[in-house]
């Protein structure tokens, strides 16, 4: 089905059941050769949050306060941080095969080339200042004005790109996600209020729904030269895989799977210490949580936002930290020896980076609590 024209969908659910259920289908749908190159424009119908897929919930999020507040969110099968997307906003998402000349096959490649044409789009039709921002951001003047995250595996690049449509309530947003100062180090603005901004504000006008799918036509052709895109629905497959992979991802299993509750169960000894340390990359921010036990690493955990590809690989790292030397020498040179493998790219993170974190984490160690 690679060779049928592109298929634009649009459609409505929330965020956070669209990240975990429709948008794993469509993906699988399309690695299986079973549904053609698609472009999906969705629009929220409720608020919701997401972390990504290599973040822990209680590090990225008060879970107390949204505890208190009825707050429900969601760990995606997808890369990028935590995002609070409002009612009335969007999500483009590309789900298309590298095997097309113009569909980059690297993290590198496809920030750059997607978000520019995207925001060559939205300057040419609405007339504001709209550029990419490295490594993954479109802003205007400083604001963002859309998240993305991005995963090419299995010969598809999966590109999401949140639209914010609508004004979100940054008070609440920043509430549920503390922003820490690490984060905003590199930022000209510093509070999520000033930080964040919306399509509607930028462009001085409501913006409905035949407004956003002629945009996304734009858009698509701008970034990939495709000016056909046939108006089709969810198959029977896609609605199958949907099914199964919100079983899946609705689970406590997956939402902790990147948390000390998880990787640590059963492992801890008395005369053990641990210890976190977070450092700002480029492509994003990196939470370090080393256990030590006689001068050797024990059990890592790399936590972050940035867009590892494959999303896996993350996991290969935290395998090569365990029985390492516990000082900063011996951690940089296993990461700068797995960021030279011809299988990963960590886009905006090198070796310095992971090391950074890694020496706050050997700075911070105390003894476990059993």
């Amino acid at each position: 089905m690679a060779d049928e024209n592109w298929r634009l969908i649009v459609d409505e659910n929330s965020y956070a059941d669209f990240s975990v259920s429709v948008s794993p289908a469509i993906e699988k749908a399309v690695v299986k050769g079973e549904a053609p190159p698609t472009v999906y424009l969705n629009i929220f119908d409720v608020d919701s949050i997401t972390i990504g897929v290599n973040e822990d919930p209680e590090q990225a999020l008060d879970l107390e306060f949204c505890a208190q507040n009825g707050i429900s969110f969601r760990r995606r099968p997808n890369g990028g941080g935590p995002v609070y997307a409002g009612a009335g906003s969007a999500f483009l998402v590309f789900f298309l095969p590298t095997s097309h000349a113009e569909v980059p096959d690297t993290t590198t490649e496809a920030f750059p080339k997607v978000l520019t044409a995207f925001a060559e789009t939205l300057a040419e039709r609405y007339g504001f200042p709209a550029e990419y921002r490295p490594l993954n951001d479109v802003q205007v003047e400083g604001r963002k004005l859309v998240p993305t995250s991005l995963k090419i595996e299995n010969g598809v690049m999966t590109f999401r790109i949140v639209i914010n449509v609508k004004p979100i309530d940054t008070e609440l947003a920043g509430k549920i996600m503390p922003m820490p100062p690490e984060k905003v180090k590199d930022k000209v603005l510093k509070d999520m209020t000033s930080r964040f901004t919306c399509l509607e504000r930028e462009a001085g006008k409501p913006i409905d729904t035949p407004e956003l799918e002629a945009m996304v036509r734009e858009a698509t052709a701008h970034a990939f030269g495709e000016e056909t895109l046939v108006k089709g629905a969810v198959i029977d497959a896609e609605h199958g895989y949907a099914d199964e992979f919100r079983a899946e991802y609705e689970s406590d299993d997956w939402l902790y799977a990147k948390s000390e509750k998880t990787r640590f169960a059963g492992l801890l000894q008395q005369g053990d210490t641990i210890g976190l340390g977070r450092a700002k990359a480029m492509g994003g921010l990196i939470w370090a949580t080393l256990v030590l036990r006689d001068g050797k690493v024990l059990k890592a955990i790399i936590n972050g936002d940035w867009h590892p590809r494959p999303l896996d690989s993350v996991s290969w790292l935290e395998d090569d930290l365990t029985g390492c030397s516990a000082d900063v020498d011996s951690l940089r040179n296993c990461a700068s020896d797995f960021l030279a493998r011809d299988d990963v790219e960590f886009a905006g993170v090198t070796a310095d980076d992971l090391a950074a974190a890694m020496e706050i984490a050997l700075g911070a160690q105390s003894p476990v609590a059993l």
